[in-house]
Order: structure tokens, then sequence, then C-alpha cells
């Protein structure tokens, strides 16, 4: 910030212009002081005070004096004949742009019989600099130096006004001259009044209630929207108390003074970069709420983007006045920087007025509100310029006060724009919520609906399953009786041909060796078929697929050897044989299930291949391939099975051409793979014709059985020749 020293260099630095005319109007002066030496300088008639004095319109009664130069002293201004002085015929003194000093002139008389208590009262906090002189005759009997760029302290009135007490006595007279200036040429208009004492405590007393009461209601209208912020989470309310808060600090410094007497006495430099500093900051709120509440990013992107660039400017330019203040090479140039602040921050402005008669004139009813608050700042500042042009606009407490009436206008209106958004939001959640609840409740009613058809149909495939299940019943019963009278039917004639079998072999003791194998064959078959009978003619039996498989240990070469066994008593004239490759001595499986499946396998082949035929039954472990596990094979070298029959052959009922001639129903394949599958294991075959057929079994070597890729020999293996 720039000191007193150097603000008054930067008013004496001007450019050969201004200087030539500051030498020709100083040689001008000095004539009148030549004169005024042999001559007795003029005196304006005074003014007659009574008592009690309230004089509001002071300014109308005094003389002005422009002073290009700045270099008039008070000897100087004294010296120079009533000519050059001009009546200001004014209620207020207006000065308007100017880059001169001007000196005013006052004479007052007292017209009573009692001394004089009185204050010269200058209305304006933010006149820079101000020079009052209170003479008697030729006598100087006060001087004070004061104004916002001077220390609040050395005010001979202890207030936030400029001002002077004096006192006359009865039937005196006092002439008063006072020297105005600034430092950016910028002269706001300028009130004069004259008080006595009881008056002037009586106004300020008045004074400072109606500014109480304007910073308690600011005050209360900030806490109220910070709580409706915290309340409820809405962005606008927290943006409008910043805006409230920057505006009404702003005050104390632009308008009503109160900054300088009671914040910041000492710090001169807050008088002016005060008034450039604030502004451009609560701009920055400003743009903000009007983004937000106006949701200009959606609803107008150019208006939007000039919002932004405009708002960055004057921060840019504010920061440039206050950093280069001291670069500046006069007061002038200060000025004019200053103006083009003040441009900026109208246009600003009336960008916001803009924007929001855009906005509402696209459907945004809360808008108006915005438009019509912005309408009054705009207003409030174009009256408050025009009082600076002489004789355009009258004097009166509005116009004086013009930008703050505007702009509380502005702030209550803005308040009411977000609690209409407010209460808009407020009815379209609570209508969402009543929608809400309304679709909850149909959608209830439709669940029960539901709930109720799908308990009736619940209820009715309940009824289904119990009848499936009473009719299951039903079927194993009648199974079991079906199958104790066919056990019944079949044990009577196996009897009956194993008692004749014995017989016979009882009488024929003598026979030859090749009628006593025939018998002991028919005793081995007949014994054979009561063991199926007693083993798998039951519920138990047929049930083994239901129940799962079972394992415990088993012998592969015991479970081969049955199977070749039982192929025997089919044939006497095919060649079986066993081989056990390298396997432990015990494996485990289900040996129902193995063993059922492996004689359905050899019986196939005994069946199926001409006499004469080589049937070889084989186990092995599988530890030398990857898969692991235990491998049993079925192979033998009949004419083999072709290839439209072999992708078929696990099928149900599924029978070649060749199997005509043989009794059966094309089951015992399927049964014989999916018995094997049970256990976790895989049935597979190879074959071609004319070159036999390979039936692999695969077991895991552990339980319970997991999915395991099949990996045999049968891979290997070609066709036998």
């Amino acid at each position: 910030m720039v000191s007193l020293a150097r603000r008054s260099a930067i008013l004496q630095r001007t450019d050969s212009l201004l200087i030539a005319r500051r030498l020709a109007l100083t040689l001008l002066a000095c004539v009148p002081l030549l004169i005024a030496a042999f001559t007795t300088p003029a005196v304006s008639s005074p003014i007659d005070l009574g008592h009690p004095t309230h004089v509001p319109t002071l300014a109308a009664r005094a003389e002005v004096l422009e002073d290009p130069t700045r270099a008039l002293d008070l000897a100087a201004v004294r010296a120079l004949p009533d000519g050059h002085w001009q009546s200001n015929r004014e209620e207020i003194l207006r000065f308007g742009l100017s880059h001169s000093a001007w000196w005013v002139r006052l004479s007052l008389r007292n017209a009573t019989s009692e001394p004089l208590e009185l204050i010269l009262d200058v209305a304006m906090p933010r006149l820079d600099l101000l020079d009052l002189y209170l003479l008697e005759g030729e006598q100087v009997i006060a001087e004070i130096r004061t104004g916002d760029q001077r220390p609040f302290h050395d005010r001979a009135l202890r207030h936030r006004h400029l001002g002077l007490p004096f006192s006359i006595p009865p039937g005196g007279s006092r002439e008063i001259l006072l020297r105005m200036d600034t430092l950016d040429g910028l002269f706001p208009p300028i009130p004069l009044r004259l008080w006595d004492v009881e008056t002037f405590q009586s106004a300020n007393q008045h004074d400072n209630l109606l500014w109480g009461a304007y910073y308690g209601a600011s005050l209360a209208l900030l806490i109220y929207h910070l709580l409706l912020f915290v309340s409820s989470r809405n962005l606008g309310f927290l943006l409008y108390a910043i805006y409230l808060a920057g505006f009404t600090v702003w005050t104390l410094g632009f308008i009503s003074g109160f900054g300088q007497a009671l914040l910041w006495p000492s710090h001169l430099s807050w008088n002016n970069e005060f008034d450039i500093l604030v502004p451009a900051l609560v701009h920055i709120a400003a743009t903000a709420l009007v983004v937000y509440f106006l949701e200009t990013r959606q609803r107008t992107p150019i208006l939007h983007a000039l919002l932004l660039i405009l708002t960055a400017a004057i921060q840019l330019l504010a920061l440039a006045i206050l950093t280069l203040v001291e670069q500046l090479d006069s007061s002038l140039m200060l000025g004019w920087a200053t103006m083009v602040f003040l441009a900026i921050h109208i246009l600003l402005t009336l960008l916001y007025l803009g924007t929001s008669l855009r906005v509402w004139l696209q459907g945004l009813a809360s808008a108006r509100y915005f438009a019509l608050a912005w309408s009054f700042p705009i207003l409030g500042l174009l009256v408050s310029h025009l009082t600076r042009v002489p004789g355009l606009i009258p004097h009166n407490p509005v116009v004086e006060h013009s930008i703050l009436i505007g702009s509380t206008l502005e702030l209550l209106l803005l308040a009411l724009a977000l609690g209409d958004q407010f209460n808009r939001l407020r009815d379209a959640h609570l209508a969402s919520e009543r929608h809400a609840r309304e679709r909850q409740q149909a959608i209830a009613i439709e669940l029960e609906g539901q709930v109720a058809e799908r308990t009736r149909a619940l209820h009715a495939a309940m009824g289904k399953a119990q009848a499936a299940l009473e009719a299951e019943r039903l079927a194993r019963e009648e199974q079991r009786e079906l199958l104790a009278t066919i056990s019944h039917d079949l044990r009577t004639p196996v009897a009956v041909i194993d008692s004749i079998v014995q017989n016979l072999a009882m009488e024929d003791q003598g026979a030859d060796v090749r009628t006593r194998a025939r018998h002991a064959r028919m005793l081995q078959a007949t014994e054979r078929l009561s063991r199926l009978l007693d083993d798998y003619l039951s519920e138990n039996r047929l049930s083994l697929l239901r129940l799962g498989p079972q394992w415990s240990p088993c012998d592969a070469g015991a479970l081969l050897a049955d199977a070749a066994s039982a192929a025997r008593l089919l044939s006497d004239q095919h060649h079986i044989a066993i081989e056990m490759g390298e396997l432990s001595a015990e494996i485990r499986c289900d040996p129902r299930l193995t063993g059922l499946a492996l004689r359905a396998l050899v019986e196939n082949a005994v069946k199926y291949t001409p006499p004469g035929s080589h049937i070889t039954l084989s186990a092995w472990s599988g530890g030398r391939d990857a898969a692991g596990g235990i491998f049993m094979e079925v192979a033998d070298d009949g004419p083999g099975i072709g290839p439209e029959v072999l992708v078929r052959l696990f099928e149900p009922y599924m029978r070649g051409a060749n199997t005509r001639d043989q009794p059966g129903q094309g089951l015992g394949l399927a049964l014989a793979r999916r018995m094997i599958q049970t256990q976790g294991g895989s049935l597979s075959v190879v074959s071609a014709l004319s070159h036999g057929c390979r039936f692999q079994i695969w077991l895991p070597e552990s339980d319970p059985p997991g999915a395991h890729p099949l990996r045999s020999r049968s891979a290997e293996w070609s066709p036998r020749s």
C-alpha cells in the first residue's frame, strides 16, 4: 500500500503541460498579491445565524474557487479578488471528475446575544484531503488538516464525517475557508451542514441508530441464510451469505465511514484500496450466485462465458490498481484506472440483470426476482453518478443514499428469489415423495396380487408334487409286488431245473467226461441264476443307481474273474483271457456297480462275436498317463462296429443290425456307462469294422469322485488284423 508521503509525491508529479499551466497560474496569482499589499481583500456577505442553529443547505450559500495548479496556499487564495470566486447556488458541492483543488468560502455572523457553539459538518467520509481554516478578520484562529487519507486521531471532530467545531461570540463573525482535493480526481457530491452542538448530537444519535439497525438486520439476514444452508445444503444460501457479508463490509468504508472511525483509524492505505479490493471480491460471490441460481452454464452458455470473463477482468484490474499505483505518473492516470474499474463494475451488474431477464424468458419463474433485484443497484449507481453533474438531480436523503437503498432492496429481493426457489424445490421434492409413496403403494398392491397368485400356483404345484409322490409310492409298491411275484415265479422253474440237473448228475455217475462236464456247467448256470435272483431281482438291488456308489476296497482281479466266469457260462467256444498290468492288489470302487458293468461288457462281447473269438479282460494303473486313475478294458477281435452305429452306441434301446438274433432291449451299454459315470469315471469304446472292439473303463483312484479327463491306452491302439 502507498504511504501518505508517497501519495503527496504522486499529486505533485505532472507532465510538462501541467507544469506550464501551473507556472502561468502562479504568475497570475502574484498580481492579486501585489494589489493586496495596498488594498483590502473582498469579503462576501455573511450568513446571519440564530439559535438554535441548523443549516442543512449551507453549500448553497458558499462560494467556490478552482485551483487547477493545486499550488495556491491560504495567503494566495485570500489575496485573490472577489471576482475569482463563484457562487455555488446548489444544495451540495459538485466537482465531478476534476484534477484541480477546490476552495470553498463561508462567512458566518452571530446575530444573537449569546455565544454560539457550532459544528461545520462536511458530510462525506470519502473525501481524500480536506484543509479547514477558521479566520477572524485577518487572523487565522484555527487550522485543521483532515480527510480519509490522514490519520483519524488528527481530526478535530471525532466523527465518521469530516468537520470543524468552533464558536462565534455574540455579534461576532467568522470566515471559513476549506481546501478540498482527491488523489484520483473523482470528487463525490459533498453536503455541507452547520449545526449547533446539541442539534448535532441529537442528529448523530438518530443517525447511529439507523446504521445500527441496518447492520443488525444485515447480520441477522446473514446468520439466517447460513442456518438455511446448514439445514438444507443448498449452495445458493451460502453464496448469498458470502455476497451479503462482502457488501456489508464494503459499506463500512465506502458509504458509512465507520471503517476508518472504528476499525482502521491509523491504516490510511485501506481507505482507497478498500473501495477497490472489496467490490472486486464481492463480484466473485455475486457471479457465483448468478451462475448457480440461474444455471447459466446450461441455459445461456454465451452469457455464462461473459460473466466469467468480466469477473476475471475486474479482479485483474483491481490487482493492477493496487499493485501499480506507485508507478502511475499522476493522479490523472489513477483516476482513469478507477473509472475503468467502475465501468466494468457497472457493466458486470448490467450483465447480471440481462442474464436474469434471459433466463426468466426461458421459463424460470424465480428469475423474475433476480431481474428486479439487479435493477435496483443499477438505478442506485446511476443516480449516485448523476449527482456528480451540477444541476442535474436535486439533492435529498434518498438521492444521497441511493447506492445503499438500491443495494438493500437488491439483497431483499435476492433473498426472496432464493426463498421462492427453495419453496419450489421443496414443493417438487414433496410432490416427488408423494408420487413415490403412491407408486410404492401401487407396487405393494401389485406385489400382494403376485404373491397371492404365486401362492396359489405353489399350492397347486405342491398338490401336483404330492400326487406325483403318491403315484411314485404306489408305483414302487407295485414294483415291489411285481418283483416279488417275478422272483417267486422264476425261482420255481430254476429250482426244478436245478433238481433235474442234480438227478441227472447222480444217475450218470458212469457217464463220459464230456457228459459230466455238461452237467457241471448246467449246475453252475442254475446256481448263478439263483444268485442273480437273490442279488439283483429286489427293490434294494434295482435302486443301486438311485442310492449312489458305495466305495470300498475291491480286488480288480476278482472283478475281472467274475466277469470272465459269467461269460464262460454263455459260451465254451470263446477264448476268454485275463491280463493284469501294473496295479495294486486293491482298488477303491463300488464292487456291485463295477462288477455289473464288466459283466455287461463281457456278455456283449460273447453274444456279438462268432465262436472261436478271443476276448481279453485287462486292468492297469493310469500312473504312467497324465490322467492317473484305474483302467479296465474288455477287448475282442470280432467283426467290430460301424461308425454310424458307434456314435449312438450308448443311447438307450440302441441295437445294431447284427443283434436281431440276440435277445435284449439295448439297455445294457447305457446302464453300464451310467454305473461307471456315477462313480466319477467314464466308459468309452474304440472300434472299426472287421477289427474288433475295445470298451475301456476309467475310474478315479480316490473318492469322492471328481471330473477327470479321459486318457486311455485306446488312443494309441490300432485295429487288430
